[in-house]
């Protein structure tokens, strides 16, 4: 026999039972967008090291010619008889080399050398509303959410 009681409960198990199967498909769409996002954030990653290690090369050979030329200039005997701009003139590698520093270092190149960095920490700040975070490389970290003590 069919009581009311009996009905609202086959009911409520059957909301239920409809219930959970929506929170398991939101959470299998939950954790395939965090997946697609961690792979997406890796590959951005990692597509950036070429460049960055390319553009880290041509600012230490310029530094390096830079200092080098800078040395030559500071050790010539000629140096301290001679004018700044006769000086100057007699060291062209040194005004060529800081010339190119300077040139790079107006188009930004000292941005691209730690472009990787500046996302991952962008990243960081962002994710830390969700707690979570993200390792140099991009793979995610999921941090336990705060418990509130009231």
């Amino acid at each position: 026999m069919l009581t009311v009681k009996s009905v609202v409960y086959k009911y409520l198990r059957f909301f239920e039972d409809i219930k959970m199967s929506v929170e398991q498909t939101a959470c299998e769409d939950i954790i395939a967008d965090l997946k697609a996002f961690e792979r997406r954030l890796t590959e951005v990653i990692a597509c950036l090291h070429p460049s960055t290690t390319r553009w880290r090369i041509v600012l230490a050979v310029v530094s390096i010619c830079v200092a080098i030329g800078a040395s030559q200039w500071i050790f010539d005997p000629e140096t301290r008889v001679v004018s700044l701009a006769q000086s100057l003139s007699n060291h062209p590698f040194f005004i060529l080399s800081t010339i190119i520093l300077i040139i790079i270092l107006l188009l930004g190149v000292h941005k691209r050398v730690i472009a990787g960095t500046i996302i991952t920490s962008r990243t960081r700040e962002v994710l830390r509303d969700f707690n979570m975070s993200c390792d140099d490389t991009g793979k995610l970290i999921l941090r336990r959410r705060p418990t509130n003590n009231t």
